[in-house]
């Protein structure tokens, strides 16, 4: 990585250590709270998308999965992952492909749990960002939603589910997409900055079969300016 500069993070106390871009496209808040809301499987999960490897290794730290797969398209970033796996001793347990998920997703299949913190922004509204590691990670570039969620749909296993992270003002276009895709919302859950305040993303949960959709209560990352509430504590530091 001599040609890009990185800083060293650290998260639940300094069990898991993230190295990653000093400049362009860096992991936020979203990473753990991702983490967090995943389900405990006894099988191995897929991230689409994976960066750094930021949420993969707190899922693993977590006890989540016994292995998981990451995949990303950026050289950078994939090379940045394989060492972040290494340096926290769980190279045996995420591996990282780089690839292109649209080219590589068909074969694929039969994966329990895939977990994704995908591209925010269409690429056809707004300004895109000119710096390419953040224009690939945070816009529709390459991976577009629908073509995520077709994706995805075709790698599950018939009881399998997809977890998320997107914009909550999105919603409705993701619902849309996800049900064109053949999947379907069971749990969702609102992410708001303050208590008094909307949303502002949410976390959802889909699978394969239509059901009732279990709506949870927000979450809610502040108790005041700079103060995280309690969950959110317990969240950031692994509990």
């Amino acid at each position: 990585m001599s040609d890009w500069q990185t800083t060293t993070d650290a998260f639940y106390h300094g069990k898991v250590v993230i190295k990653q871009p000093r400049r362009g496209y860096r992991f936020a808040v979203d990473s753990p709270i991702l983490a967090a809301y995943l389900p405990r499987s006894t099988r191995p999960a897929l991230e689409v998308g994976c960066g750094s490897g930021v949420i993969s290794l707190l899922a693993l730290r977590r006890r989540k999965f016994p292995a998981v797969t990451g995949i990303e398209i950026q050289e950078p970033l994939y090379r940045l992952a394989v060492e972040n796996a290494a340096a926290n001793g769980m190279a045996a347990r995420f591996r990282v492909i780089r690839g292109d998920f649209n080219r590589i997703h068909a074969g694929i299949a039969g994966v329990q749990t895939i977990f994704c913190n995908p591209p925010f922004h269409r690429a056809d509204r707004g300004k895109v960002s000119p710096d390419p590691s953040i224009r690939l990670a945070r816009f529709e570039v390459t991976l577009t939603l629908p073509a995520l969620l077709r994706g995805c749909a075709a790698c599950l296993a018939p009881r399998g589910k997809l977890f998320l992270i997107f914009p909550f003002a999105r919603r409705e276009e993701l619902l849309e997409a996800a049900d064109r895709a053949g999947l379907h919302a069971t749990r969702f859950r609102p992410v708001q900055p303050f208590a008094d305040s909307k949303p502002d993303r949410f976390l959802a949960q889909l699978g394969k079969a239509d059901g009732r959709c279990r709506r949870e209560a927000p979450l809610v990352l502040f108790r005041d300016r700079g103060v995280y509430t309690a969950e959110m504590e317990r969240i950031l530091a692994g509990e």
